[in-house]
């Protein structure tokens, strides 16, 4: 089936002005089960430009595709050059225990390290040994030198024989990489812009659902890195520096140091957190996949929430109740991004606005979620940013980059979910 895969810049028309306040639209019913497209053939990626829907004095273009070596994005992130690093999914996805119901998903969850579940699904060592980099996979880390002008050729690779690498972070010369059972640091100690080989950081996360896996690296203060961990996945995960151990199961927020010394729990709950944002006023936010009233969240440290096999961190905390009645409407929120880039940013209606990358809906959601002096929540559910009538369009992460542009990750396809057809399933 045919089917691409883009990076697009969206950013204000230079010297224009006009009113950009962002709408609060009426209150929809709860939202309708929207999951695959009708359409079988896919639009290019220059058809599919003539299809979004923008506020006005906003332009979209597109910066790379699959021709040039863009094939399942998941994340990106920018350097300190302004350099923006991505990847490629094309193993994904890669589940040891294949299509399992959710019963015997949950089994395979939580006695995963067993030996006899090992020799029922032999595709665990195999998996296993992909994700340690013991074999070689097919999926690499890209970096576009220069994202703000669109790709010419192909992308430059800084490191193959990677295996679904699910969040890449730029850090001195080389990057941090969650990469399935494993936290691995790519580093170019010769500084041609080639990766010269990895130090693994972490080992012992889960693996049994390749879409919840450990990801979404964040740059914290205090020399740590946050991340979020998905919902059917658990281990025991090892910091190979100083031998610290700690379990990482179901839905957590948790982080290591940069020395790679130390590594722990600081968050949980909720079923899927794949948008994940340190605000520049230090307050940490992030997105609940199932849109369950929590589209929009803070998730500061020692914050637990009620989610998928979750026990609290400390008994003594409180489970939150949702902050709001409304829905964005899907159940696959993914990216978060804030504009914080000042005068090179968006015009000033948009600061403060929560943008959720939405690729149930084919949109860019809005909300704002602003904390009161008592710890209380107010949350708003604006009009949506972006809309595309090309329901291919898939929106699985977003960020600003520096020069005030919003980047969109589309993993477009005429299948959204992972759920609706078999887990082995590559199209």
């Amino acid at each position: 089936m045919k089917k691409h895969f883009i990076i697009l810049a969206l950013s204000l028309f230079a010297g224009l002005t006009a009113d950009f306040a962002p709408a609060v639209p009426k209150r929809t019913k709860k939202p309708e089960k929207k999951t695959q497209s009708e359409r079988e053939t896919a639009l290019s990626p220059e058809e599919q430009l003539k299809t979004f829907t923008l506020p006005d004095g906003f332009t979209i273009e597109l910066i790379a595709s699959e021709k040039n070596g863009l094939i399942n994005p998941i994340d990106l992130a920018f350097d300190d050059a302004g350099r923006l690093w991505t990847q490629t999914a094309r193993m994904y996805p890669m589940d040891p225990g294949g299509s399992l119901k959710w019963n015997r998903l949950l089994e395979l969850v939580e006695n995963q390290e067993k030996k006899k579940l090992k020799e029922e699904f032999p595709n665990f060592t195999k998996i296993r040994d992909l994700y340690q980099m013991r074999a070689k996979g097919t999926d690499e880390l890209l970096i576009i030198p220069d994202p703000t002008t669109p790709v010419e050729g192909q992308i430059p690779v800084f490191a193959k024989g990677l295996s679904i690498p699910q969040s890449v972070l730029p850090y001195k010369n080389g990057a941090f990489v969650a990469h399935g059972s494993e936290l691995l640091f790519f580093e170019d100690t010769d500084g041609d812009g080639h990766a010269d080989g990895h130090t693994t950081i972490l080992t012992g996360f889960g693996f049994v659902d390749s879409h919840t896996m450990s990801h979404t690296l964040v740059r914290g203060p205090a020399n740590w890195v946050n991340f979020s961990h998905g919902a059917l996945n658990g281990g025991r995960v090892t910091a190979l520096a100083s031998g610290a151990k700690t379990n990482i199961s179901y839905s957590k927020i948790a982080r290591f140091s940069l020395d790679g010394q130390r590594i722990e729990v600081v968050g949980g709950g909720l079923q899927n957190i794949w948008g994940f944002h340190l605000k520049e006023n230090g307050q940490w936010f992030g997105t609940e996949a199932n849109d369950l009233g929590w589209s929009l969240v803070p998730l500061h440290p020692m914050m637990m929430y009620k989610g998928i096999g979750n026990k609290k961190i400390r008994d003594y905390q409180p489970i939150p109740k949702p902050f709001h009645d409304f829905r964005v409407n899907g159940t696959g929120i993914s990216g978060l991004a804030y504009d914080e880039n000042g005068s090179k940013g968006f015009p000033t209606e948009w600061k403060g606005v929560g943008f959720l990358a939405n690729p149930i809906t084919n949109t860019i959601n809005c909300v704002v979620a602003d904390r009161n002096p008592d710890g209380s929540i107010i949350s708003k559910h604006l009009k949506d940013f972006l809309s595309c009538s090309d329901d291919w369009f898939r929106p699985v992460n977003i960020e600003f980059g520096p020069d005030g542009s919003l980047y969109i990750l589309d993993w477009y396809n005429k299948i959204v979910s992972h759920n609706e057809v078999s887990r082995e399933h590559r199209d």
